[in-house]
């Protein structure tokens, strides 16, 4: 019994550390998310702050990061394609 509980922690702790070594970088949607900003403000004369969710932005420095960053670009799309198709086509 004492084993597999060694065992068992030692591979949680394993994993644990392995998912956070790991490194994180920019999502294909927010990729296409921030073109579609940048597409956007040109075409209205705004400026967006899309910093965070660039290559380098502060979405990237973690795994659960990345995850809340990358649905908030999904649904980032679904808004900016339905309001402005004719800029950030479907």
């Amino acid at each position: 019994m004492k084993f597999q509980f060694w065992y068992a922690l030692f591979w949680y702790m394993f994993f644990s550390l392995l998912l956070a070594c790991a490194e994180v970088v920019q999502t294909p949607a927010c990729a296409e998310f921030v073109a579609c900003v940048d597409a956007t403000d040109s075409a209205r004369g705004t400026t967006t702050d899309t910093v965070r969710f660039e290559p380098d932005g502060e979405c990237w420095g973690s795994p659960a990061g990345a995850e809340l960053c990358d649905h908030a670009c999904v649904n980032g799309l679904i808004f900016h394609k339905a309001r402005f198709p004719d800029v950030c086509a479907p």
